[in-house]
């Protein structure tokens, strides 16, 4: 399950989940794991090919299913959106 504190952690290191393994955590207490790690990244090209309009509205609906399924409520889903935008 995706929560805030593990979508921030992803943030912080940029996506660089091997970086954050090589910090050992940088004293992070989220529970990131590289499941973690690759499960953002994904969810994060397909919310940019959303929004960008280069998705077929069918994938958006499965992205939109599928967030609900592995997030931990809203906010972690506007988190992810965030980094899809930036």
């Amino acid at each position: 399950m995706l929560t805030l504190a593990k979508v921030q952690t992803y943030e912080r290191f940029d996506g660089d989940i091997d970086g954050y393994s090589r910090a050992c955590g940088g004293g992070d207490t989220s529970g990131i794991t590289d499941d973690d790690g690759q499960l953002i990244e994904r969810l994060r090209q397909a919310l940019y090919l959303v929004s960008s309009g280069k998705a077929a509205a069918s994938f958006g609906a499965e992205v939109e299913r599928e967030l609900h399924i592995v997030t931990a409520g809203e906010p972690v889903r506007q988190a992810l959106r965030r980094l899809a935008s930036s």
